[in-house]
């Protein structure tokens, strides 16, 4: 949301089984494409943009893909609105992909992210799983990017912030209701009856993502002109 306010839309990509658009304009045009929440999510709409689809008669082929989202600590000494540039992606199965883009330095901070099929809500097995993997932050779709984009030669790269530290507790009320990372109003309505303590764990929530929102934003304008030229994503 704050990133697309920094570039003006241009058009919306016909066809698109998600939303899509060009925002910029010259060497700072960008395909913004917001995939959703999962894997699921993520493998239907990049599929669909490494397939090659038309744009004003011509097939479209990015020059590199950036995933960018939220993601979990799973250490210590990372804290919302931080920044994490992956230097590689790993799935739960232990497969381990390097990152490909951007090829060269970068101020920010790096380290291995994780994918993982669901939201991890304890502090105990998110240090479990950082201890285990190697990794620093998890997150729910760059295993499949850096699969997809592997299989079709494209350049990729991944950027992440935190939205939720190592310490800081999930509860499964929370959890039933963000399971496939949209709140429904009955789904939430419900959870909240059950559990009116939910109130100040959302509220604490949206807080948390707004910062990290705004600290993403700032990130992404600050690696894709540093990155390259031509920024498409």
């Amino acid at each position: 949301m704050f990133f697309r306010r920094t570039r003006p839309c241009r058009r919306a990509f016909p066809g698109a089984p998600v939303r899509a658009a060009f925002h910029g304009d010259g060497s700072r045009t960008i395909l913004l494409l917001e995939t959703g929440v999962g894997p699921a999510a993520m493998d239907k709409s990049l599929s669909w943009l490494l397939s090659r689809p038309p744009v004003d008669g011509e097939p479209y082929r990015p020059s590199f893909v950036l995933s960018a989202g939220f993601s979990g600590a799973i250490v210590a000494g990372l804290n919302v609105g931080d920044l994490i540039l992956a230097t590689e992606v790993c799935d739960a199965d232990g497969v381990c992909r390097p990152v490909t883009w951007p090829a060269g330095g970068s101020s920010f901070r790096r380290g291995r992210i994780l994918t993982v099929p669901n939201l991890i809500g304890a502090p105990a097995e998110k240090r479990c799983l950082g201890e285990r993997s190697g990794a620093v932050a998890v997150d729910m779709e760059t295993a499949v990017v850096a699969r997809l984009c592997g299989a079709a030669g494209v350049p990729f790269g991944c950027l992440r912030v935190i939205s939720d530290d190592v310490d800081t507790q999930l509860s499964e009320g929370l959890l039933g209701v963000l399971r496939d990372g949209r709140v429904g109003p009955g789904r939430l309505a419900a959870a909240i009856l059950r559990r009116p303590a939910l109130v100040a764990e959302l509220m604490r929530l949206g807080a948390h993502t707004r910062t990290a929102a705004r600290r993403l934003a700032v990130g992404l304008e600050e690696l894709l002109a540093s990155g390259s030229a031509v920024s498409h994503t």
